[in-house]
């Protein structure tokens, strides 16, 4: 009987602990959004403030609240082209990913898939290095293969929808080799979306070319600009190849720094067809997620 009065008071204090971030996520007058803010440098702001942020609704300027700094770790999932287009930069990519999972895993879980032939998990979501580390070590270029990233980022997508984090990123590196991936576009921009993951992608212009008026190129080509654009993500061009490993550790920082805004709305039976974020000071730059934004009604 004492065990069990002891389990009842533990669930009643459990759930009067969790009632009010409950309610305040189900408040429709209130909603959070997380944001990167960007300054002169190209590197990421580590203090924001709600003065320094800029939400509106179908045009309308909503009133920020507050701005914090997001502490929750990072979901990171990062894809690799391996097709043969990418052979040359192998060796770089492999430098520039031990150093990466060196820096960043552990408090960060990171996943880690191969795009050559089809998506490929290497390595599960984990925080072990040592795991992680390996598995770099083994990538090389899948001979007579092309990439298939845009199933590789719906396929990523959809793994983070299944393990629910608090916030997750999508690091892609890719060469501007053949496309194989079937599908267009939209798939991967609604998988991204329903995900909620941040898209950053590396392009790496010292690899093999394919023909860019092609379809499927086209189709990854609006996957990089608008996933990238609409995520809150990075687009980096790397010209040698030997400059990805700066060029990870710098998107790792930027994926990290996050800050939650919680701005207020109005109660209304219509939710808001698009929101938009901005920056109200000149020289900073305000990147969010209108891409989960605009698609996700609450």
């Amino acid at each position: 009987m004492r065990q069990l009065l002891t389990l009842v008071l533990a669930a009643a204090l459990a759930s009067s602990v969790l009632a009010p971030a409950a309610q305040a996520q189900s408040d429709p007058r209130q909603r959070t959004l997380l944001v990167t803010a960007i300054g002169p440098d190209g590197l990421p702001v580590e203090t924001l403030d709600a003065e320094d942020v800029v939400v509106r609704e179908d045009g309308v300027a909503r009133e920020v609240l507050k701005v914090t700094r997001s502490t929750a770790p990072m979901d990171i999932t990062i894809l690799v082209d391996n097709s043969l287009a990418s052979t040359r930069a192998l060796q770089d990519i492999r430098l520039g990913l031990e150093q990466f999972v060196t820096n960043y895993a552990g408090p960060h879980p990171i996943t880690i898939m191969t795009v050559a032939d089809r998506p490929t998990v290497q390595v599960a979501s984990t925080t072990g290095k040592p795991q992680l580390v390996s598995a770099v070590k083994r990538l090389f270029a899948q001979p007579d293969s092309g990439a298939m990233m845009i199933e590789g980022i719906v396929d990523a997508s959809r793994a983070i929808q299944k393990r629910k984090p608090a916030r997750a990123t999508i690091i892609a590196i890719t060469s501007f080799g053949t496309e194989f991936s079937d599908r267009g576009f939209q798939f991967a921009l609604d998988a991204l979306a329903e995900s909620g993951a941040t898209l950053h992608v590396l392009e790496l212009q010292d690899t093999q070319r394919a023909d860019p008026t092609s379809q499927n190129m086209r189709d990854r080509n609006v996957v990089i600009d608008r996933g990238t654009t609409e995520t809150g993500g990075a687009r980096e061009l790397i010209i040698a190849n030997m400059n990805l490993t700066d060029a990870l550790q710098k998107v790792g920082r930027i994926a990290l720094t996050q800050h939650e805004v919680l701005y207020g709305r109005p109660d209304r039976l219509v939710p808001a067809k698009e929101v938009e974020v901005f920056s109200a000071r000149p020289t900073l730059k305000i990147r969010a997620n209108t891409l989960q934004a605009n698609r996700v009604r609450r």
